[in-house]
């Protein structure tokens, strides 16, 4: 098969508008990955996939939580018309008109006096202050937003008193093109609280600091948006300093199109209530396609949360640390209701690991599914560890060019592994999977791997009992992967991921859409319209 056969990333693509094949059913009830930018809903009951009769593996759940409405159709970006414009400059006054021509000297004073539909224009300078947006000043409203806009290089910088450099507790509020520099103050940059439904943080730069995070989500926060910052260098050494935390009450948070990176902890956490509070988790969680790489710990790290989608993000640059194994992401206490898909992962210690610290009921209703990951390096290495869950799905992912495993599970650290399903997946490593005992009602079947004579050295499929590895034909007679192969023509490029003919239409049709007459084994799935293509190498 020609490599330059048209392909589609099935996880940037609506089921609905696909010229494809399989479910077209709304994604909260087939489990199809959803085209959408927005964020995740309260889960309703899925369908359930019925193992073969006669079987006892466990079904594919598909995971519901994942309904979102339809993207709003995009064209040119319309400028936004404001009812009134203030103005603040260094070289104003507060006792001004606030116009162009006799602007305000401070940013607090025109919070003080801006209305739904208004638009206050920080121009450059610098300006310490510390902004609080709270029941003092006015809310905005859907139809009418207040904007508070940076023009040209509006900077703040700390104040000598408390814990945050700006609060947002208002809805309806825009905080557009502003710079925060924290310059090493032990502050949060920006922090929402309590009803801040439709408040934004967009197109801005934050750095510096050396608190808990840069930004923060707390006090039942909710409807909360952080798009398009260039988010870097919180820092407090051994000590984590976050980019971005999600702290528990908060609600429906969505994080999208922001790089983030050089912290001192994870890129985002999703922090849980273990240890400090009896708050319910965070819930309704999006965090899409973000760029997040180079931190001391994860690029995102899910704790107690529920109802999360990890989707479309580029993550690299993750190395064991004295907190951290180096995992890209990690899913962990008690989370639930948590997809991970399309995701780009490479040059870290590990993928995705899922379990490990644990206080109550184990990770649950987890699916990995279209991501692909490649380029890990020990002292792991390996793609996909499940350490403890119950309900987790790995389906139509591709690895390659790992240092360890591509599937590592059952090892019991914080609990049994129950209910594991791997399917449809391209595992083209050296290491193929290493086995536990802590796991049960395992279903390994339909993937494709390339075989072991493709490799001079490493490990194919091994127990924990030998470390020796066996080849797929002794594998199967354990039971495990009897519907599975070996095909050397796997994967047709390594850069784009593209299937070769061993996994072109070889798959089981697990309700997700595809092109063609079966699925393809892996993340990418071909031949879908010229239209729909997607390169995966930008």
């Amino acid at each position: 098969m020609s490599t330059l056969r048209s392909l589609c990333l099935v996880g940037a693509l609506s089921a609905g508008a696909l010229a494809c094949k399989g479910s077209t059913e709304s994604p909260s009830t087939s489990g199809a990955i959803p085209n959408t930018t927005t964020r995740p809903q309260t889960p309703t009951t899925g369908t359930t996939e019925q193992p073969s009769p006669g079987t006892s593996t466990p079904p594919v759940t598909q995971t519901p939580g994942t309904s979102t409405p339809t993207t709003p159709t995009t064209g040119e970006p319309s400028q936004p018309r404001y009812s009134r414009e203030w103005y603040v400059s260094p070289s104003g006054n507060d006792t001004a008109a606030g116009t162009q021509a006799k602007p305000l000297r401070t940013i607090s004073k025109a919070l003080s006096l801006v209305g739904p539909g208004e638009v206050v224009r920080v121009l450059s300078g610098t300006y310490a202050e510390k902004l609080v947006i709270d029941s003092t000043v006015r809310a905005g409203t859907a139809n009418a937003p207040i904007t508070l806009r940076g023009e040209g290089k509006a900077k703040l910088v700390p104040t000598s008193s408390g814990w945050y450099m700006a609060m947002v507790q208002r809805p309806y509020w825009r905080l557009e093109n502003l710079e925060f520099d924290v310059r090493g103050a032990r502050q949060v940059a920006v922090t929402f609280a309590g009803n801040s439904n439709g408040s934004v943080l967009a197109n801005s730069e934050l750095y510096g600091g050396a608190f808990g995070s840069g930004i923060s989500t707390d006090s039942g926060a909710r409807g909360v948006t952080l798009e398009n910052n260039h988010i870097h260098d919180f820092d407090q050494g051994s000590t984590d300093s976050h980019g971005i935390v999600i702290a528990p009450t908060s609600q429906d948070i969505t994080v999208r199109g922001n790089d983030i990176h050089g912290n001192s902890g994870d890129s985002v956490q999703c922090l849980g209530p273990e240890g400090f509070s009896n708050d319910t988790p965070a819930k309704g969680v999006l965090i899409e396609d973000n760029h997040l790489h180079d931190n001391r710990e994860n690029a995102v790290d899910l704790k107690t949360c529920h109802d999360v989608t990890v989707r479309n993000n580029r993550m690299h640059g993750f190395t064991k640390s004295s907190t951290s194994r180096g995992e890209a992401v990690v899913v962990h206490y008690s989370a639930k209701n948590v997809v991970l898909e399309g995701n780009d992962i490479s040059d870290a210690a590990l993928g995705i690991a899922v379990g490990g610290n644990r206080v109550d009921a184990p990770p649950t209703n987890i699916s990995v599914r279209r991501n692909r990951i490649h380029g890990l390096k020990m002292p792991e290495g390996s793609a996909i560890r499940i350490e403890n869950g119950v309900d987790v799905r790995v389906l139509h992912n591709t690895v390659t060019g790992t240092e360890g495993f591509a599937l590592v599970l059952g090892h019991g650290t914080g609990g049994d592994s129950t209910r594991v399903a791997v399917r449809n997946n391209l595992f083209a490593t050296r290491n193929a999977v290493n086995l536990g005992p802590y796991v049960s009602e395992l279903d390994l079947r339909s993937n494709v791997y390339l075989p072991r004579a493709s490799f001079t050295t490493g490990k194919f499929f091994v127990p924990e009992s030998s470390w020796v590895g066996d080849a797929l034909s002794a594998w199967k007679q354990q039971g495990q992967d009897t519907a599975s192969s070996e095909a050397a023509e796997a994967l047709a490029d390594a850069k784009t991921f593209a299937p070769g003919v061993g996994a072109v239409d070889k798959g089981m049709d697990l309700g997700l859409p595809y092109c063609g007459a079966a699925p393809d084994i892996g993340a990418v799935e071909s031949g879908c319209p010229t239209a729909a293509t997607a390169s995966i190498a930008e």
